[in-house]
């Protein structure tokens, strides 16, 4: 999986790109320590290019969601594909971290998340 972050409206997007698996989980959790370290207030996770998640993927959510709740920060999600927006729904991820249907949604973090509306 490839991670790579920007900065937008004062928030930090983290691109990602691939299969979010075990596998990966070096790259997501040195990112998201990195962001932590550095102060990062709110994360938005962009799924828009991952084709899968698994368990180990969502324990990673829930810990970088934790970790960054301590330091009084926040995680959003935007765009995941049917798939994987399938996965975190039957999670119930969504519950702790919103998903919303794009950046623009996640940055004003006001409109009703993805999660809520049925397709």
């Amino acid at each position: 999986m490839q991670v790579t972050e920007r900065q937008e409206q004062g928030a930090t997007v983290v691109d990602l790109e691939g299969r979010f698996d075990f596998s990966s989980r070096r790259e997501f959790k040195e990112s998201m320590e990195r962001l932590g370290e550095v102060g990062g207030r709110h994360i938005i996770l962009n799924l828009e290019k991952v084709s899968f998640v698994d368990s180990s993927a969502l324990g990673l959510l829930v810990v970088a969601h934790q970790n960054l709740k301590l330091k009084q920060g926040r995680i959003s999600m935007v765009n995941p594909q049917t798939y994987v927006r399938q996965i975190l729904e039957l999670a119930n991820v969504q519950k702790m971290i919103p998903v919303y249907p794009s950046l623009q949604d996640a940055l004003a973090g006001t409109s009703a998340p993805a999660a809520a509306v049925t397709s």
